[in-house]
């Protein structure tokens, strides 16, 4: 397809293609079968491009009027920042003030109660009741668990009512033996009687007062009241020998009563001490042999810490340090206590020394054979401690930043190396670069470097509340 210029073509094909363009009304003649749309189409738009550009031109009138009002009423960017110099770092500051340094080391210790004891029966049986809980409360005496009586109520009054006969055997022989002494001193009597009246018939046949007769008949009474006496005493033995008898056997009659009591004691197991129970690993049923653990009561008034100490720290250790106790999962302090023991020995496997701290514990806060970790308090001084946070490292260096005044009057990041020594408490002891007074900086120090402007965050909180 080929086109060629206006200028080229003839005057009737120009009036031809006016005549085109622009027909006239009675030009047009209906076709049957075809609209007058494709006709009409470029009009429609003609029209609509005529719009859309006077939206554009005035559009550009709109925001160009706008660009200039803005460019007028505020300066560039570029400018504001040119005229205000370097933008302030917002950060925290802290006043470094003294404060007591502790020199401390930390132990693994294990708390024992002082007074403890494993109960335990003194005979075998069953556990027919269980009359305490872990955790309760007992005082002495108190039942802790029943065991089945293997003596019954019946042996023992059997075994009473045996005492009872053998106390009156020893009563009858008492009285007899009672008896039997009486009969003694009669004879005793009898005999001097019967030796005074031998002396006197003798004396007077020897005078011939009286005949031979009456002298053996003297005789014969004398060896008569001293067989009676012989035959007394003999009985008084046998008295004594069944008084005896009788005691042997009430003392066995009671020594079976004590041996059932005992037996039916012992089936009821009791608190030995007062304190708290432990855990009860036995249950209703289970038989016991004796010397099996039913609990343990403990009593956590006063605990005691057992700790290990290296031999190199040993020398350190006198009575009387404080001692203060953490809880190794949260580091919370529980309390303080103070060093009452220190072994003489030296354990060889561990190369140690043992520790013991007392510790009341009134508020019940630990526990029997609870692990806690002890810190051991070597030496108190006075000396300034900085933030972790504060704390910036560089070439195996350790720096701060303390905010310091320029000679225009504003504050600035300074960068200050420092030596370190413990931590405490998320804190480092200062051993030089920094005294008490300075202000350092705890925020923002990554992106700190030295001699930059600083505003503390506080001063940019007034003036955003201001403005």
């Amino acid at each position: 397809m080929s086109y060629s210029s206006q200028s080229d073509q003839t005057p009737n094909q120009q009036q031809d293609d006016a005549n085109e363009a622009n027909p006239t009304s009675s030009e047009i003649l209906p076709v049957e079968g075809n609209s007058s749309q494709p006709n009409e189409f470029p009009r429609y738009w003609r029209q609509g491009l005529i719009a859309l550009g006077i939206l554009a031109i005035l559009g550009g009138i709109f925001w160009g009027t706008r660009y200039v009002l803005i460019n007028r009423s505020e300066p560039p960017a570029s400018a504001q920042q040119e005229s205000a110099g370097p933008q302030a770092t917002p950060v925290r500051l802290q006043q470094l003030q003294s404060q007591t340094i502790i020199d401390r080391s930390q132990f693994l210790g294990r708390l024992e109660a002082q007074e403890r004891v494993v109960v335990r029966p003194e005979t075998q049986g069953r556990i027919t009741e269980i009359l305490v809980e872990s955790g309760q409360q007992v005082e002495t005496g108190m039942p802790i668990a029943q065991l089945e009586q293997e003596r019954s109520q019946a042996q023992l009054r059997r075994a009473q009512a045996d005492v009872a006969s053998a106390r009156s055997a020893v009563e009858t022989a008492r009285s007899e033996l009672a008896s039997q002494q009486s009969q003694v001193q009669q004879a005793q009597s009898e005999l001097e009687l019967q030796r005074e009246e031998y002396q006197r018939t003798q004396f007077l046949v020897e005078q011939g007062a009286q005949s031979e007769q009456e002298l053996d008949r003297a005789r014969r009474d004398r060896d008569q009241a001293k067989a009676q006496l012989e035959s007394a005493q003999q009985q008084v033995e046998a008295a004594r020998s069944r008084l005896e008898e009788a005691k042997g056997n009430l003392e066995r009659a009671q020594s079976d009563v004590e041996v059932i009591q005992e037996d039916i004691q012992d089936t009821r197991v009791v608190a030995p001490i007062s304190g708290t129970v432990g855990d009860v690993p036995v249950k209703v049923g289970d038989f016991l042999q004796t010397g099996d653990s039913i609990a343990k009561i403990s009593q956590n008034n006063v605990l005691e810490l057992h700790i290990q100490i290296p031999t190199e720290q040993a020398q350190q250790l006198e009575k009387g340090l404080t001692v203060q106790l953490e809880n190794p999962n949260t580091d919370k302090k529980l309390t303080t206590g103070q060093i009452s023991f220190i072994s003489p020995q030296v354990e060889s496997n561990s190369q140690s020394v043992l520790a013991k701290a007392v510790f009341s514990n009134s508020n019940g806060r630990l526990r029997d054979d609870q692990v806690v970790r002890a810190n051991v308090i070597w030496e108190e001084q006075t000396g300034v401690l900085v933030p972790t946070k504060a704390i910036s490292r560089l070439g195996g260096q350790t720096f701060v930043f303390v905010a310091e005044e320029s000679e225009e009057g504003k504050l600035i990041a300074r960068q200050k190396s420092v030596e370190l020594g413990d931590i405490q408490d998320n804190s480092y002891q200062v051993l030089s670069g920094l005294k008490a007074g300075e202000t350092i900086i705890t925020s923002g120090i990554m992106q700190l470097s030295d001699g930059d402007s600083i505003i503390p965050e506080s001063q940019m909180q007034q003036m955003g509340d201001q403005g």
